[in-house]
């Protein structure tokens, strides 16, 4: 009797043992596609990194323009009073 008790053990242990594999490699593969997921998050994010610092490259050298106006050709913005607005003249 203690054979068929050591038999029916061993048996119970190979069926744990393989639904833990089985739940392993699940999660294995859940996890693994999280990763895929975040790794593309990842490209974009890095991809909207760089466009950003490009936009603000842009802002800073026009920035750099209006202050070079200023100092070195003593340019100020015009007045509302000076400013003129032209009606163009329609085909008619």
């Amino acid at each position: 009797m203690t054979m068929a008790r050591l038999l029916v053990l061993l048996l119970c242990l190979v069926l744990v043992s393989a639904t833990a594999v089985v739940a392993v490699r699940h999660q294995n593969r859940l996890t693994f596609v999280a990763l895929q997921k975040q790794e593309q998050r990842h490209d974009e994010l890095q991809a909207e990194w760089g466009r950003l610092m490009l936009e603000r490259a842009t802002w800073t050298r026009q920035h750099s323009v209006v202050d070079d106006a200023r100092k070195r050709l003593g340019m100020v913005a015009p007045s509302p009073e000076r400013i003129v607005t032209l009606q163009l003249a329609t085909g008619e």
